[in-house]
């Protein structure tokens, strides 16, 4: 009898041991998911606006600017900083993404396009040529520097990259403040 209870609480252990599994493998592709997720969207945002600002500092016509204008209504309609927000926002999912230090500059950076291109919007509402022509150098600049921080360096572990990076967002950051 003894050796029946033994067989059948060894059998139960075992089989419980079996059937455990370890959370481990569900972190790593959570976030490995996560990090893929936010770096299409970012990859994605800073490159539709980089695709506009470059549009726009190339606008000669009115009726571009009506094609322009769906161009920022489809990127401000998603809202680019929903994502972002809600990552750097979570005490779990905070340290998955980004560096530390960068996650303040995403943030501001995310928050600095969308206000911009409201403003832009609502130059083209009011068929505003003259004055989005008065803004080429300045569209231009950001489109180059939209494409200059474009890269995996946020992604990355390396520290000379990061710190690359950090200095190309503070110019960006500084260029939508000029």
């Amino acid at each position: 009898m003894k050796r029946l209870l033994s067989l059948i609480l060894g059998s139960s252990l075992f089989l419980a041991s079996c059937s455990i599994t370890s959370s481990e493998p569900t972190h790593n592709q959570f976030q490995i998911t996560l990090t893929d997720v936010f770096k299409h969207q970012h990859t994605s945002s800073v490159y539709q606006f980089e695709l506009i600002t470059k549009e726009l500092s190339n606008v000669k016509d009115k009726e571009r600017l009506a094609y322009l204008s769906g161009m920022i209504d489809s990127y401000l309609i998603s809202n680019p900083l929903f994502l972002p927000s809600i990552i750097f926002n979570n005490g779990e999912t905070k340290q998955i993404i980004a560096d530390e230090q960068l996650q303040s500059e995403i943030v501001t950076l995310y928050q600095n396009k969308k206000e911009y291109l409201k403003k832009i919007q609502s130059l083209i509402n009011e068929n505003n040529l003259l004055e989005i022509q008065g803004k080429q150098d300045e569209l231009k600049k950001l489109s180059e520097l939209m494409g200059k921080i474009n890269d995996d360096r946020l992604f990355s572990n390396d520290k000379p990259k990061l710190d690359s990076l950090k200095k190309d967002l503070e110019n960006v950051i500084k260029e939508f403040s000029n």
